[in-house]
């Protein structure tokens, strides 16, 4: 009997200090993967593992794509990621209240090309994308980011986005079927009228088949 007794406490006491640790102590999940195309990996919490279709990437996950690679998520709010070839993006935030509605979504794209459909939402919230010379601020957008040899260029579909050198502190804002260019140390240039056939390009690598 008090052998019984003191595994239950010892249940309880574990699922309370469980329950008590701060969010960034537990993986939370921020979305799945629904396409994949040639390997690719996923790098969090010491290890590294392939990827297959229906498997969860969780808040500090980094999505590695080699080259000839393509990777497609369908995150937690309903956005949808696609990662090019030759990308690493880490999901650094993603929260979502009861009913899915985003709270705060930040990534970071070290190399590499992405484009994100960021679902609408009817309340305040964050989407943002890191990079190592500025950041792009979002609302309900489909758009592409790319790192480019010091320098993130930003195309914008549908919606705006602001795009932040970390420099200089400075914005421009970017509007449907327009682009922008930020490189290291420097505000960004003005955005300008993007032609037809760069829209096709940056969306034949992201496409995911």
């Amino acid at each position: 009997m008090k052998r019984r007794y003191a595994l239950w406490l010892f249940f309880v006491l574990g699922v309370s200090i469980l329950s008590a640790l701060p969010e960034t102590a537990r993986a939370a999940p921020a979305g799945n993967v629904v396409a994949i195309s040639g390997q690719c990996f996923v790098e969090g919490q010491g290890r590294r593992a392939a990827l297959k279709v229906g498997d969860t990437v969780n808040v500090s996950d980094t999505v590695v794509v080699p080259a000839g690679g393509k990777a497609r998520l369908q995150m937690s709010d309903g956005s949808v990621i696609s990662v090019a070839s030759g990308s690493r993006m880490t999901v650094a935030d993603y929260k979502v209240d009861a009913s899915g509605q985003r709270q705060s979504a930040a990534l970071s794209l070290t190399e590499g090309l992405l484009r994100a459909v960021v679902a609408p939402v009817s309340q305040p919230s964050v989407f943002e994308v890191s990079t190592a010379v500025g950041t792009a601020a979002v609302r309900s957008t489909d758009w592409f980011i790319e790192i480019q040899q010091g320098a993130a260029q930003v195309g914008v579909l549908t919606g705006s986005v602001a795009l932040t050198s970390n420099a200089t502190n400075r914005s421009v804002v970017i509007p449907a079927r327009w682009g922008a260019r930020l490189e290291a140390g420097r505000d960004p240039v003005q955005a300008r009228v993007w032609a037809p056939n760069e829209f096709e390009a940056v969306i034949a690598r992201t496409d995911v088949r």
